[in-house]
């Protein structure tokens, strides 16, 4: 390891034509965000080949700051940084390419640096910039020596390639910064908009129970009701995915069972329900007219199946067949009234579910239960 101690140098300032000082090219290093990141084995595997290749004790990854240089993999130094006035790679950021020097004692930049002035110390430097897509000098990869030497053309190919590798290796980690970055902004911005969807809802069904109070028509205030609780079951669907953790995609068996437990809640303790749902995961596309499908059926089940409000069980299945979904929803209520075809149906709940398997391209069928009423849904998701 080199050994040299950097406090009590004499430090040379660098000047205002200081390439190292450029605005421009410490926004482009920084864009990347890999200052003082750990380790990682795809840049140490780098310089390590290339200490092999080359021949070399002492191969680094040089990032050049304003007023230091960092070393995101070195071999050779054990350590990872040095003030920049010692820096020699600062010295070849407007070189482009290979840039060798096979006696650093006979280089006036560098006569004087106490890496070189040091007993045993550097002789021999050969570097390749790490160079931007816009033209920035960020650092190099180099291989430095004890004794006065020369690369082979072949070690120089071989140094520039790796240089390349390590540039690709920067690119790749600052495009996945950019994309999470932008995903989390995305989903910020769905759970934004859920979350005001909820609350815009929920203030229309004021208005809606506002409007009730001036209402005596019978017929009326039932519509309004109907209305208001469909609305309230969409302001509850938007809570749902405005309070989940993923952003995109739901696993169903769990978001169906939080909305069942919202229709539970205003049903009598007596009503029994029976869930089977399978771990499921789907897009949001799928996922809310889905949600809203069950809403419709157990709503529709607890106010016309049975007598009393009191009285009756539900069911409700999900489950995967080959790429398809079935769901399920049974009551052992008074079932359909004689003659009554619901593909034919006026009304509007009726409607509302024709609409909703029309979203998700799902076939429907209602079935005499006997007793009661049993309504088969089947579907392929969305991708």
């Amino acid at each position: 390891m080199l050994a040299v101690k950097f406090e009590n140098q004499q430090m040379l300032m660098p000047n205002h034509h200081d390439p190292a000082n450029s605005i421009e090219r410490l926004v482009a290093l920084r864009s990347y965000q890999i200052l003082d990141t750990p380790r990682e084995s795809e840049f140490d595997e780098l310089v390590q080949l290339a200490a092999e290749i080359c021949e070399a004790p002492i191969s680094v990854v040089n990032l050049i700051e304003d007023r230091r240089q960092w070393f995101k993999a070195e071999i050779g130094l054990g350590i990872r940084e040095t003030p920049l006035d010692v820096s020699i790679c600062r010295h070849v950021l407007l070189q482009p390419g290979i840039t060798m020097i096979s006696d650093l004692r006979n280089d006036p930049r560098m006569r004087a640096n106490p890496l070189v002035t040091v007993d045993s110390g550097l002789r021999f430097y050969a570097g390749c910039l790490l160079e931007t897509p816009d033209g920035h000098g960020i650092g190099t990869l180099c291989v430095l020596d004890r004794s006065p030497r020369v690369l082979t053309s072949r070690q120089q190919s071989a140094l520039k390639t790796l240089a390349n590798q390590v540039m690709a290796q920067l690119e790749l980690r600052r495009s996945l910064g950019q994309k999470t970055r932008l995903l989390e902004q995305q989903e910020m911005l769905l759970k934004e908009v859920n979350h005001r969807t909820k609350n815009n809802l929920q203030l229309i069904v004021g208005l809606i129970q506002l409007q009730l109070r001036q209402v005596h028509d019978k017929e009326a205030q039932t519509a309004l009701m109907d209305t208001s609780r469909r609305i309230m079951s969409i302001a509850a669907v938007h809570e749902r995915l405005y309070q989940t953790d993923e952003v995109g995609t739901v696993n169903v068996a769990s978001y169906l069972a939080q909305v069942i437990a919202g229709i539970r809640a205003t049903a009598s303790h007596e009503v029994k329900f029976e869930l089977d749902l399978a771990p499921v995961k789907m897009s949001l596309d799928t996922a809310i007219p889905l949600a809203l499908l069950v809403n419709e059926l157990l709503t529709n089940a607890l106010k016309y199946a049975y007598s009393t409000p009191s009285q009756g069980s539900i069911a409700v299945a999900l489950h995967r067949e080959d790429d398809r979904i079935v769901l399920t929803a049974a009551d052992r209520g008074k079932g359909f009234p004689t003659g009554f075809d619901y593909r034919k149906s006026k009304s509007l709940g009726m409607k509302i579910i024709a609409s909703l398997c029309r979203q998700l391209d799902a076939e429907l069928a209602f079935s005499d239960n006997r007793p009661g009423v049993v309504c088969l849904i089947k579907f392929t998701p969305n991708p």
